[in-house]
Order: structure tokens, then C-alpha cells, then sequence
């Protein structure tokens, strides 16, 4: 009898627990606009999620300084084409080898940095 109670005890729980949502899994698809690009970093803002991101980051190479709020430097930038305002859908994707070529110039890019995947 106790061990088909402990076996009940443990079962019913994960049945509950295991239909949890996934929030990732509904922000996996994210937009974004980008909001700088230099040879050293390209800067996008994500505008439907704010976990993810740098908040506070000001823009310390445009003429007028301006704060952001959910915003990263894109590790992969010569695997995607991005251009200055561009508005776009991406996902987050997990980078083993890094072989993009950037210059050396520092401009203040946000701490944060994720690559991507852009979707068409």
C-alpha cells in the first residue's frame, strides 16, 4: 500500500506540472529593429519581449544620446543581412564557433549579445 501511494504521490503531480506553458517557447519568435550599425556591432531593440536584452543602454555615437531598453549587439552579424531601421523577426539561437570578421573599433555596444536567426 505505501509504495502505491508514494507511486500515486509522484505521478499526479508531474501530470499537472508537465502541462505548464512554455513562455519561451512563445517568445521564441521575437522582433526587432535595428537601431545601429557600425563595422564593430550592429544593435538591435526587441519590441515584443522584455526579458531579454540590455535595459538603460544609451547610443554614445549618434548626435543625440538616447536611452534603449531591450537591446543587444548581434554576435553573428555576417550570417545575417541588416540594415539601419529595419524591422524584422528573429530567434535567439545558441552560437558553438563564432567566425565573423569585425573591425576593432570600439563604439559602445550594448553588454548583451545573442546570435540570431533571421525568419524570412
Amino acid at each position: 500500500m505505501k509504495k502505491e501511494l508514494l507511486i500515486f504521490l509522484f505521478i499526479v503531480p508531474q501530470l499537472f506540472f508537465g502541462c505548464e506553458k512554455n513562455d519561451l517557447l512563445d517568445e521564441s519568435v521575437l522582433k526587432g529593429e535595428v537601431i545601429r550599425v557600425t563595422c564593430a556591432s550592429t544593435v538591435v531593440q526587441i519590441k515584443n519581449a522584455e526579458k531579454f536584452g540590455e535595459d538603460g543602454w544609451m547610443d554614445e555615437m549618434s548626435a543625440s544620446v538616447q536611452k534603449y531598453d531591450n537591446v543587444f549587439k548581434v554576435e553573428n552579424i555576417c550570417k545575417v543581412n541588416l540594415e539601419m531601421g529595419k524591422t524584422f523577426q528573429f530567434k535567439i539561437i545558441s552560437l558553438t564557433q563564432n567566425d565573423c570578421i569585425q573591425c576593432y573599433l570600439y563604439d559602445a555596444p550594448p553588454k548583451v549579445s545573442y546570435a540570431i536567426e533571421v525568419i524570412p
